[in-house]
């Protein structure tokens, strides 16, 4: 039997897919804020140098180009190092898929408690088979 919880549609990643254009986006820019930054970094050293080539300063357009693929590097950098940092906590995804079902089902069972009843106990409820 499945007792329908009022925890089950507040899932944090659930609350990240259901996000709407520009509120994903803004997400996205605080959890790796060096990306954007190097994004518009890499933009203005391209838009610098596309100017620089159209006055015909060669040199300047070199300098430009240069720091273009620089930035572009240090984004990548930026991106894959955020990436990595934030998936080095030492779980594999079964664990935190494990600690997520335990969380959600302690939730679940002190809202049974707050609701004034339990279900019938199973082997697996507690350590020790008491309620």
């Amino acid at each position: 039997m499945v007792v329908p919880s009022s925890f089950d549609p507040y899932d944090a990643e659930d609350a990240v897919r259901n996000l709407k254009g520009f509120q994903k986006l803004w997400y996205h820019c605080k959890q790796q804020p060096l990306v954007p930054i190097g994004i518009i970094a890499t933009c203005y050293a391209l838009t610098r140098s596309a100017i620089a080539v159209r006055g015909g300063r060669h040199k300047e357009a070199n300098k430009y180009f240069t720091a273009r693929v620089v930035l572009q590097g240090l984004t990548l950098v930026a991106l894959v190092g955020t990436s990595i940092y934030m998936q080095s906590d030492g779980k594999t995804q079964a664990e935190r898929n494990a600690e997520k079902a335990a969380r959600r089902k302690q939730l679940w069972l002190e809202e049974l408690d707050r609701q004034g009843g339990r279900l019938p106990s199973s082997s697996s409820t507690s350590d020790n088979g008491k309620v």
